[in-house]
């Protein structure tokens, strides 16, 4: 497939990213000719953030569709998993709006801080607010996860 890659990218971050294209719907097949990613060729540190109800209309799989990102691409990779996050994970297309089923600015704010953390520690400028988060993820009772790889 196309590269998208530019040497000026050193990390990235995922959010709600589509899987990959085996489980579409003929829906999806027919007018949707971009959620066929190859993230084998995704060499680059990337943070995957996921919904634990996430169910996409455009797949025959549940919410664990949305870790193709992570579970297909070569390491570096992390995955963060929120639980009861949906699509929007609380809300990050914006608050009140048709596409937001599961409002809630916590969860906008912890995928604003993760990413946040990430960036700040894959870019080697603080580890700290990364090493917080994830001493947060191992005390949430499964409030939400981080994988490593």
């Amino acid at each position: 497939g196309e590269s998208f890659s530019h040497p000026a990218v050193k990390a990235g971050a995922l959010i709600a990213a589509t899987g990959t294209g085996d489980s579409l719907t003929p829906f999806a097949v027919e007018h949707l000719p971009f959620m066929r990613p190859d993230y084998s060729t995704m060499t680059i540190p990337a943070l995957v953030v996921t919904g634990g109800k996430d169910q996409s209309a455009m797949s025959t799989r549940g919410p664990d569709w949305f870790t193709d990102a992570y579970h297909l691409s070569p390491a570096p990779k992390r995955l963060l998993g929120i639980a009861d996050g949906e699509h929007t994970l609380g809300g990050i297309a914006g608050e009140a709006v048709k596409e937001t089923t599961d409002e809630d600015p916590a969860r906008v704010a912890l995928v604003a801080d993760a990413v946040s953390a990430y960036l700040l520690d894959v870019l080697g400028l603080d580890a700290t607010p990364w090493q917080t988060l994830e001493k947060q993820a191992a005390d949430s009772s499964g409030t939400f996860t981080i994988d490593t790889k």
